[in-house]
């Protein structure tokens, strides 16, 4: 296996687009103030109905972060999950005794709940760096995450997790990092997020390969391409392959507020009427730039819409990114992946 990937180090397309991935994010990241815990009351429920808190347990292994949760009722699977640029472990994860740091970022914790929900166990893990390494060398990241994986399943959990089904979602670099990890990790499914993934530089599919499922933003028309291109090659291998489109959406008071833990109605109509004031959004209400590149905190504090100690700067801007659709992840389509990770459950790779 490691003959199979030693050229996905010099792979010329997912480079590029992994470092114009970060540098978008990076921006967003310089200015941070600490979080705030969600709200209460932004809970998802268990499969027997009872709330799912997000309280994971922490671990460091290797030189990577790690963070996981085992759902309230016995689990079904087990969910790895690759974070992108910048994007670490905590941000799938609310503040907690466990893990005091986390952040609770509203896509990823959306993600989170709804993996427990549904009685999924949840380990996410940060890279070592703001980006993932796809080296291929002794202690290489895929390595070690091969092996994280293997001790949190046989040895931290085995009565639970040992012998479940094994399912990946990985988002930007992290899902090139899940799709080299795949041709080496025994999952029966994955989800790669606003990546192509970097089967452009294997030279074959390996055999039982996991099915796979792409979750993008085709306003990105270039990784569109690329995607359906990766499909072709998937499915010319006999791997099951699907995709999901995400598009824009209008951004509103009533769609800030629902989607970010903290935020209050009377916030979120100052900050939509900020963005319609500075021309941000045109007439429908679609935002004419992401949210990494609109000036929306300095509007809104200069025009004094927030209050004393804003602390989700990177939440808003989550959730301004999700709206504009062209490279975030994203919890809108849960149910869609979901269903992919579940109707290929009895994959044997």
């Amino acid at each position: 296996m490691a003959a199979l990937l030693a050229g996905i180090p010099q792979f010329r397309r997912p480079a590029a687009l992994i470092a114009s991935c970060c540098a978008l994010v990076l921006l967003a990241t310089v200015l941070l103030l600490p979080r705030a815990p969600p709200a209460p009351g932004q809970l998802a429920t268990a499969r027997d109905g009872a709330p799912v808190r997000l309280d994971s347990t922490g671990d460091r292994r290797s030189g990577n972060e790690l963070l996981w949760q085992l759902p309230p009722t016995l689990p079904r699977a087990a969910l790895f999950a690759a974070p992108g640029c910048t994007i670490r472990a905590t941000d799938f994860f609310d503040a907690s005794p466990g893990c005091p740091s986390c952040a609770g970022l509203p896509e990823e914790r959306r993600f989170t709940s709804e993996a427990l929900r549904r009685g999924y166990a949840v380990l996410a893990v940060s890279s070592r760096a703001e980006s993932w390494s796809l080296d291929t060398e002794e202690g290489s990241e895929l390595a070690a995450v091969e092996s994280i994986i293997e001790w949190w399943v046989r040895e931290k959990h085995p009565h639970q997790l040992a012998g479940l089904p094994l399912v990946g979602i990985g988002a930007s670099s992290g899902g090139y990092f899940l799709s080299a990890l795949a041709a080496r990790v025994r999952f029966s499914s994955v989800a790669i997020m606003i990546a192509e993934g970097v089967f452009g530089a294997m030279e074959d599919i390996p055999a039982n390969y996991p099915p796979a499922l792409f979750v993008h933003m085709p306003k990105d028309d270039e990784r569109a391409r690329e995607v359906a291109s990766n499909m072709g090659k998937l499915k010319g291998n006999r791997v099951s392959a699907g995709e999901i489109q995400c598009g824009e959406l209008a951004v509103s008071a009533q769609f800030l507020a629902a989607r970010i833990p903290g935020l209050t109605r009377a916030v979120a109509d100052g900050l939509v009427d900020v963005l319609h004031r500075k021309g941000f959004v045109d007439e429908k209400g679609f935002l004419k730039k992401d949210g990494r590149s609109t000036p929306w905190k300095k509007a809104a504090e200069e025009a004094k819409v927030l209050p004393e100690g804003f602390r989700l700067e990177r939440h808003v801007t989550e959730e301004l990114n999700v709206a504009y659709a062209y490279h975030e992840f994203t919890s809108l389509k849960n149910g869609e992946i979901f269903e992919w990770f579940e109707s290929h459950m009895d994959h044997k790779s």
